[in-house]
């Protein structure tokens, strides 16, 4: 019996259609990290005991640093490797945790990181001050740039020039030859060597801790504001100290990072700093463009007249007249002044007291003029052949305070700040554009062109004014190039021929007649003689008569 025949079914053969794959969602980038840091130093409540055994981690935290710069110093040094926080630090030797390793590796890095860039300006100054051929100096600053201070190889752009000879950058590459970067190696050695000194970042007491080895928890059962968990070299064992925060604190804007400062000071004072960080302050667009003019006499001199903190510099010597006594003193008993108690804390009352001074002077700028731009005058006190007590004023005198007080109005306020070159600022006349050394005469300005007569620290912020609004701020340029751009300026300004401020500043001073000018001097009469020709007004020629 056969089966019987089934009907095989047809399938039908439909063409083939393209199904598109779904679109990948476009990727979200990460919001930026917050830009501005800022360090607040919060009150603890820690027993001696707790205070012993975080104070125990600092001589291993310092040999820890020590090794690990000494292995990111060799790898600059000899290879041209960058220095990396991320490098594994298994290999340095220490007591302490892995996770204590890598915070001392990003402390260090930092530090290091930190000094580079304080090299950068200064190698950047030699190359630019030098004769070297064009090309090659722009090579060297191509490599300065790109940190290759110490590479062994390196590219650099291939130039195009035009037909006036003008360079111009292109997307070429081509090897640096050993030559150039033999060059910029010896470069950066002067630097090191004589400009911006290798830190010796082991020496410092204060632990930047992260949140892998310090904790920072908001206490909810306490009277406390905040615990910090710290680490400590025992394993497994934990200190936990009490924070109280301050109205300062708690009215700056910022999302508390898990972060601390930790600062074990040579007495056993323990003092721990917590981190805020926030976006800065959008630029400001309306407002007053403010110049400042830093002095000792004042603090700061405005140009629109104004003169702020005349109580500093007095204050500041009745307190080195006190210091300069002290010192002396511990000197003869052979003691040394930074271990004795009272010599820091005058110290830190210097400090504070000028810290203070000047955040006063320039809130009152800021809420009084409200202005979207501030221009000061880059000044550096290096070389300047000043007395020992010159020196020691200036150095107290907050010139670090108001630089970190103006990167926090631009932080805070948006107010951009700008820098000019402070050669000549107190020796130029801001009415007619004169330099002259024989213009200021103490506080009291008197221009030898134009007759202008104002306060000297006025006129000095009116010049710091004017160069910024001339574009003419000369940052790169030395004394004597800021001179003659500053006589360009002043010749072209009144029509004058090349040459001729400097003819003018040959002048002799007039001298002071010694007759009175008053009208009740008795006047002498001439001498009786024969009035001829030869010495009427009308000839310059004098007879014996006459003489």
């Amino acid at each position: 019996m056969t089966a019987p025949d089934t009907a095989v079914p047809t399938v039908a053969v439909l063409p083939a259609v393209r199904v598109a794959a779904p679109r990948r969602a476009p990727r979200v980038k990460p919001p930026t990290k917050p830009t501005v840091i800022r360090c607040y130093r919060l009150g603890h409540h820690a027993n001696p005991g707790k205070v012993a055994k975080v104070a125990g981690v600092l001589p291993a935290y310092q040999a820890t640093i020590r090794a690990v710069q000494g292995d990111q110093w060799a790898r600059w040094l000899m290879g041209g490797e960058k220095f990396w926080n991320r490098r594994d630090p298994t290999h340095i030797p220490s007591t302490l945790s892995a996770r204590y390793k890598r915070s001392a590796q990003n402390q260090a890095v930092a530090g290091l990181d930190s000094w580079l860039e304080q090299v950068k300006p200064m190698v950047a100054g030699i190359i630019r001050n030098s004769n070297l051929p064009g090309e090659l100096k722009a090579d060297l600053h191509w490599l300065n740039r790109s940190a290759a201070h110490h590479k062994t190889v390196a590219d650099i752009p291939v130039w195009d020039y035009d037909e006036h000879g003008r360079r111009t950058l292109t997307t070429g590459r081509r090897p640096a030859p050993p030559e150039t970067l033999a060059l910029l190696r010896r470069i950066t050695k002067h630097v090191r060597h004589h400009r911006v000194s290798v830190p010796k970042l082991w020496r410092t007491r204060t632990m930047c801790l992260d949140g892998t080895v310090a904790q920072v928890e908001r206490a909810t059962d306490s009277s406390f504001d905040f615990w910090l968990r710290v680490s400590t070299t025992t394993p497994g064992q934990v200190v936990r100290i009490p924070l109280t925060g301050n109205h300062f604190f708690d009215r700056a804007a910022g999302e508390l990072s898990n972060f601390a400062q930790v600062t074990v000071r040579r007495d056993g004072e323990l003092r721990v700093s917590l981190v805020k960080r926030r976006p800065p302050a959008p630029p400001r667009e309306h407002g007053v463009d403010l110049a400042l003019d830093w002095g000792m006499r004042s603090m700061f001199a405005t140009d629109l007249g104004e003169q702020l903190g005349r109580s500093l510099y007095p204050w500041l010597r009745r307190v080195d007249t006190e210091l300069t006594a002290l010192t002396a003193t511990l000197q003869r008993q052979g003691i040394k002044p930074s271990t004795n108690k009272r010599f820091r804390a005058m110290q830190t009352r210097i400090r504070g007291y000028v810290t203070n001074e000047v955040g006063r002077v320039v809130n009152r700028l800021v809420t009084v003029h409200q202005p979207r731009s501030i221009t000061v005058e880059k000044l550096d006190f290096r070389d300047g052949g000043m007395s020992p007590r010159m020196n020691r004023l200036i150095t107290r005198a907050g010139r670090a305070a108001v630089t970190r007080k103006l990167l926090a109005v631009t932080e805070d306020h948006g107010i951009t700040v700008h820098e000019v070159n402070p050669a000549h600022t107190s020796r130029e006349c801001a009415g007619c554009g004169y330099v002259d050394p024989r213009n200021r005469q103490g506080l009291h300005f008197r221009c030898r062109f134009c007759g202008k007569r104002l306060n000297a620290d006025t006129n000095g912020a009116r010049v710091i004014a004017s160069r910024r609004s001339a574009g003419a701020a000369d940052l790169p340029y030395g004394r004597k190039a800021v001179l003659r751009r500053a006589d360009t300026r002043f010749e072209t300004r009144w029509g004058l021929h090349p040459g001729q401020a400097a003819k003018l500043r040959q002048r002799p001073k007039k001298r002071r007649s010694t007759t009175p000018n008053n009208r009740r001097a008795r006047q002498v009469p001439p001498p009786a003689c024969e009035v001829t020709s030869s010495c009427s007004n009308d000839h310059y020629e004098i007879t014996d008569c006459c003489r």
